[in-house]
């Protein structure tokens, strides 16, 4: 049989393609060095099984060869052109001895046990029977500070994730508790609701077919008890302000002033904080502003995390007296200055039990209301006493004694 020109050169172009397949270089076969056979030895890779290999890549894998040798001297290693593929990517081969290599795992997307394969002039060995457990790694989590409640959407930043199985229930734990609501967005970003947690440190865990995260001081997150004020006894404060025992719900202030401090517990009304000493494990005291409402929304923060808020009771004062006494006759006219939600409609202004008759004067800051001492039956201290505008009784306060005297 007689071939043409082009079919021979066809014929020659595919046997360098195979000889380049097998790691055959073009010149060395032109140079007539080598034959169109490919290299028969095919290595294996013979390692601990599930060897934990960092996501990010640079584990060094000891590896026994397996199926032939790489060469008695590094020379002759260099000359096998030995290579590896863990996981489909190329990996770096350092020589140990004829049968032994290192392998330094490189990085991926994806953390799960994958296999490794060795190439000896081009020619691919067996995937091996043993894997590389590539674990995920914590970088980052945001916000760091959580409250103890749970319901918190938490990023965290990594590498590896495109392994985590999102369905998994221990796909990322705080602690010994599993998030919920797990979406891996990409190779380095998950996003989860935090679960409930107890005051204090919890670590966060990424896990994949491959192993879990290593704990570090970037995985750490703070839960912070949600802390509340108990209502059960009506707490109530003054409209003219000042100080008002507070006791706390959902956990403790710290046993001592020095803990108290540590912990950065503070207390807003609405948005301004309030000046707030530590009394003991629950109870804190705060000093209130005037306030012209019947109540006022309490909120305790915890190191920033806020608890549930809370209503406490406003109640209407005296806030002075321009005369402190009079006969048991009365007929002394007193201004009565007060504080409250609708001062300006108080009504019902009594001297102890004696009800007077009082006119509102001015208004804003100089409101005030011109009372005539009622008669008494007998001598003694009484408290001035009044109804908001907005329905409330007012509460006893120093400044609204007032004394009879019996002559």
């Amino acid at each position: 049989m007689t071939y043409s020109k082009k079919s021979r050169a066809a014929a020659g172009a595919a046997t360098v393609a195979a000889l380049l397949a097998a790691g055959v270089s073009s010149s060395a076969y032109a140079s007539g060095r080598v034959t169109a056979q490919a290299d028969p030895i095919q290595l294996g890779a013979d390692f601990t099984d599930r060897t934990a290999a960092r996501s990010t890549g640079g584990t060094v894998i000891p590896v026994t060869v397996t199926g032939g040798t790489v060469g008695s001297t590094p020379q002759a290693f260099s000359a096998m052109r030995v290579t590896a593929r863990v996981g489909g990517q190329s990996a770096q081969v350092a020589y140990v001895d004829e049968t032994h290599i290192k392998v330094t795992a490189p990085a991926t997307t994806n953390a799960s046990a994958v296999t490794m394969q060795l190439f000896r002039k081009g020619t691919a060995g067996p995937e091996s029977t043993s894997t590389v457990a590539y674990y995920p790694g914590v970088v980052s989590v945001v916000p760091t500070k959580l409250s103890s409640i749970g319901g918190t959407l938490v990023t965290v930043s990594g590498n590896g994730f495109l392994g985590v199985d999102a369905s998994d229930p221990q796909a990322v734990m705080f602690g010994d508790a599993a998030a919920t609501a797990v979406t891996v967005v990409s190779a380095t970003k998950i996003t989860a609701v935090a679960p409930a947690g107890a005051n204090g440190p919890a670590t966060v865990k990424i896990t994949s077919t491959g192993g879990s995260s290593e704990a570090n001081n970037s995985s750490k997150v703070n839960y912070r008890a949600a802390l509340g004020v108990d209502i059960t006894d009506n707490p109530t404060a003054k409209a003219s302000g000042g100080p008002l025992l507070l006791t706390i719900s959902g956990g403790t202030v710290g046993g001592s002033a020095k803990e108290f401090t540590a912990e950065r517990i503070a207390v807003l009304a609405g948005k301004k904080s309030l000046t707030a000493t530590w009394v003991d494990e629950t109870h804190v005291r705060v000093l209130m502003p005037a306030l012209a409402t019947d109540t006022a929304s309490l909120t305790v923060t915890h190191d920033n995390i806020a608890g549930e808020a809370s209503d406490v009771s406003i109640a209407p004062v005296v806030t002075s007296l321009s005369a402190k006494s009079d006969t048991i006759a009365g007929g002394t006219r007193v201004v009565v200055r007060v504080a409250g939600a609708s001062a300006a409609d108080s009504t019902g202004f009594k001297f102890g039990d004696n009800p007077a008759e009082c006119v509102k004067q001015g208004s804003g800051s100089t409101l005030a209301f011109q009372c005539t001492v009622p008669t008494a039956t007998q001598g003694g201290p009484v408290a001035v006493s009044f109804t908001s505008g907005s329905g409330k009784a007012s509460h006893f306060t120093a400044a609204s004694i007032f004394s009879y005297t019996d002559n």
